[in-house]
């Protein structure tokens, strides 16, 4: 009776009667508790199913009664795959190989659960083993592709998934995977192309357009960006991820409080997404709406993902007048030089204060004009009782648009070092100390523009541009418009160990700095020099939206793109401002 049921199943099955198959062997099951065929039968009904949960106890019950069957472990360790239980699937895949060591899908399966598991070397050696014998195998070609891109070796990532692609034009996986190996070494319009095509075969996963939409993003195409991540969201309107990145394309786009809300929906979703919380800071900040940032702020050292630096506690804002209060650079040259200003604060309330700052930025901060102790990251600190984040404490001092501490200058040049440089420049001329690169990643990318937009202003009568970047940072000078003139101060120029020293000192003796978005305008503002900033067109929070001034440095000026990548009408804007500044009587 039972083979007769058995078999009637496997007629069911074949129709696709999935229903009728499954009361089939369950009908031997209640006959023949131990029927291997029939719990082996009935948990690949439920997989087929998408009920994982569900055909898990019939696989165990299938390898209690015949451990020795080698798919069954393999198809076991594939509804482990999908409970995401991938360390237990991997054992199954093992286990399946152990019996036939040839079995193509355990070989294949047990790839894809080690990439999965962070261990790409280890699958790329048994893909690299199948495809001896398998050169055309499309999956192996596939997963060998995902274990390159596993080691970061993009590049050939990308020559895999064109040899699966040769084998299988339409395959979408393969697209997709070759569109995120070429996003990862930026080239991103080659990716944006394999995007569509994966998405022309397979238009209803949320992935690619997420990561299409990333593409578009770099490509600064960001109302494409936006179409993307919104059709991801139409796809799955509970995916955090894409209502996040749908914040950062309108972010970029300047829809500013359109961003806020994507953000918040993410959170929404995902309470814990401190990526999204911390970008909702920015956009609140970026508004002017600082106190209500500050919380979400604090997110970026769950980004950071370090362990706990100390053991001492992290100061909250409670009383510690008379305790030692380590305060931590953590960000950039221009963070720490804009929030240094709150170290004399903290000393106002008897708080003794330890600074720590990159090594070359320690002499700057010396200038300081408060008895902080300050040391460099690679010392081991004096005895403290708490210690916390520079870029905290504006939060912890509650400060508003109305409450910066925003004397006119809190650092200060070398008196020796003006004199020289002073004497070195002269006196003659409008003298204009000028920037014009940043970091090229991160918030700093699209911060750098060509010193040749300065042209204007050199033919200014009188004007002298004089270049603030180091010697060897200046290799665009030798591409400078004919007749365009800009003077170099020499090799010596901040050439030592200490950021700044020779910066600071110059700028006592020019009558202007105009920079881009960089740690250089940051130290003319705490310098009190007059420095006019070239923004583009979505700024750090820092510079807010649409104002001509900083309530953070009162002796700046803030020039703004009207557009993405639109210097031209930056420096249309400034030299209009220069000629008023220069012209005489």
């Amino acid at each position: 009776m039972s083979e007769a049921l058995l078999n009637q199943a496997a007629y069911f099955l074949q129709r696709g009667d999935l229903l009728r198959a499954e009361m089939s062997f369950r009908d031997v099951l209640r006959r023949d508790p131990d029927n291997f065929e029939a719990c082996d039968g009935l948990a690949a009904i439920f997989s087929q199913r998408g009920r994982p949960l569900e055909a898990e106890p019939f696989y165990e019950q299938a390898l209690a009664i015949n451990p020795g069957d080698a798919i069954a472990h393999s198809n076991y360790g594939g509804v482990l795959d999908a409970l995401g239980r991938r360390q237990e699937a991997l054992e199954q895949y093992e286990r399946a190989l152990a019996i036939q060591p040839d079995f193509t899908d355990a070989i294949l399966n047990r790839a894809a659960a080690l990439c999965a598991l962070q261990r790409p070397g280890e699958a790329l050696e048994s893909l690299e083993q199948l495809l001896v014998t398998q050169p055309r195998n499309i999956l192996a070609l596939y997963n060998r592709s995902v274990a390159l891109a596993g080691l970061e070796r993009f590049e050939e990532a990308v020559q895999a998934s064109d040899a699966a692609l040769a084998v299988d034009p339409n395959s979408a996986d393969a697209w997709h995977n070759r569109g995120v190996c070429l996003s990862r070494v930026q080239r991103h319009g080659e990716a944006v192309e394999s995007y569509d095509r994966a998405i022309r075969l397979s238009p209803g996963v949320m992935q690619i357009h997420i990561n299409r939409g990333s593409a578009l993003a770099a490509l600064a195409r960001y109302p494409e960006a936006l179409a993307a991540f919104d059709r991801a969201v139409g796809l799955d309107p509970g995916s955090a991820h894409a209502w996040f990145n749908r914040g950062v394309a309108l972010t970029e786009m300047k829809r500013i409080a359109d961003a806020i809300k994507s953000y918040e929906i993410a959170l929404s979703l995902a309470p814990d997404y401190a990526q999204a919380d911390y970008n909702r800071a920015l956009c609140l900040m970026q508004l002017g709406r600082l106190e209500e940032g500050y919380k979400g702020y604090e997110a970026r050292r769950r980004l950071a993902l370090e362990p706990a630096l100390y053991p001492q506690p992290y100061w909250s804002g409670e009383e510690i007048s008379g305790k030692t209060l380590l305060v931590r650079g953590e960000q950039g040259l221009g963070d720490i030089i804009q929030f240094s200003r709150y170290v004399p604060l903290l000393q106002q309330r008897g708080v003794k204060v330890i600074l720590m700052v990159q090594p070359h930025m320690t002499r700057l901060m010396r200038s300081l004009g408060s008895d902080a102790q300050i040391v460099a990251w690679n010392e081991a600190p004096p005895a403290f009782d708490y210690h916390i984040a520079l870029e905290s404490l504006p939060g912890l001092f509650q400060t508003s648009l109305d409450t910066i501490p925003a004397s006119t200058s809190y650092l200060a040049a070398e008196p020796e070092r003006v004199a020289k440089w002073k004497e070195r420049l002269g006196a003659g001329g409008f003298k204009i100390g000028i920037a014009w690169r940043s970091s090229a990643h991160g918030a700093s990318i699209g911060k750098t523009f060509s010193p040749s937009h300065f042209e204007a202003l050199a033919k200014i009568p009188g004007v002298r541009l004089i270049s603030l970047q180091k010697a060897d940072e200046s290799a665009e000078l030798n591409d400078l418009p004919l007749g365009m003139v800009v003077e170099q101060v020499g090799a010596d120029f901040d050439a030592g160990p200490d950021a700044f020293a020779d910066s600071a000192a110059v700028m006592e003796a020019l009558d202007l700095v105009i920079s881009s978005d960089t740690g250089l305008a940051h130290l003319a503002g705490a310098l009190g020099r007059p420095v006019w900033v070239a923004l583009k067109h979505v700024p750090d929070w820092r510079w807010m939206l649409d104002r001509a001034d900083t309530p953070w440095y009162p002796t700046m000026r803030l020039f703004r793109q009207t557009a993405p990548g639109d210097w031209a009408s930056v420096f249309a804007q400034i030299a209009a401002g220069l000629s008023d500044m220069t012209r005489p009587g």
